[in-house]
């Protein structure tokens, strides 16, 4: 589905969006919350033994992949993401940042049998923020396959947004509203929470889900893009004016200025341990 603010992720190469989106993946990436959040909630499922594999799915351009890498540097770690556009930023990145470790492929998570790496188990698979973009079956079908790869004892880790919980301060609270219009938000079933009866059903342990509140006081490149995109996606559903879009960023520019800017979202760790 096709999430307001932001890019058309599901085809990214047929809308030509590929490098802009990589620009403000990796964007979001320097953000120093992301940092923070990998910390708390990818970090401690690490694999330690020498010869683990990792498995990050919907990679975008590997900023995680990467950080895994670094972390891991004991482990391979496999990389995937459906954009071409996305993956040539990805092994570019890589490769400036000499990672010996890290493989990235092109794989459509839809098509199983397109898997791009010889078949191994995995001790711990990575998807974050990927699964929105599918309908409840294909996102049932994924947690399946991606289960039936894991080693045992391994782990499958989903790190979601709640997408009714973001938030910036801002002092008209009618425009906001209309801006982020959270009533209108296509959200499905398997979204975030949803994803722990599913992990349970491919027959995995689900671990305690563990929470990470995104929070930024600088008004940066990357929320300036989201936050733009969503007042032009308002804008054009016909819940604002072009006075009101201007007003909106004006004013959030005004709150960077003035030091009261702040944005938060919360991050969902939803997770599987396959029975050693």
């Amino acid at each position: 589905m096709k999430l307001g603010g932001i890019p058309d992720y599901q085809n990214l190469d047929v809308t030509g969006e590929a490098l802009a989106a990589a620009e403000r993946m990796e964007a979001r990436a320097r953000e120093s919350a992301s940092e923070r959040m990998f910390d708390a909630l990818v970090r401690p499922l690490l694999p330690t033994r020498p010869g683990s594999a990792v498995l990050e799915v919907g990679a975008g351009t590997g900023a995680s992949s990467r950080r895994m890498a670094r972390a891991a540097p004991n482990a391979v770690v496999h990389a995937t993401d459906k954009s071409d556009g996305m993956l040539t930023v990805g092994r570019r990145l890589a490769e400036q940042s000499q990672l010996p470790n890290l493989e990235l492929a092109p794989w459509d998570v839809t098509d199983a049998r397109a898997f791009p790496f010889p078949e191994r188990p995995y001790e711990l698979i990575v998807s974050s923020v990927m699964v929105p973009y599918l309908d409840d079956a294909a996102t049932g079908q994924l947690v399946h396959a991606l289960a039936a790869r894991l080693a045992p004892g391994g782990t499958l880790v989903f790190v979601e947004q709640d997408l009714l919980t973001d938030s910036v301060n801002y002092p008209e609270f009618d425009l906001l509203c209309r801006v982020f219009a959270k009533d209108q938000r296509a959200l499905k079933r398997t979204v975030a929470l949803g994803l722990r009866p599913l992990l349970r059903a491919s027959g995995l342990e689900v671990i305690p889900t563990q929470s990470f509140l995104w929070t930024d006081t600088t008004y940066g490149a990357y929320l300036q893009d989201l936050l733009g995109k969503l007042a032009a996606d308002a804008l054009e559903a016909g819940r604002i004016s072009e006075d009101d879009r201007r007003r909106w960023l004006t004013t959030l520019d005004a709150l960077q200025t003035s030091g009261d800017f702040q944005y938060g979202l919360v991050y969902h760790r939803i997770a599987g341990l396959k029975p050693a």
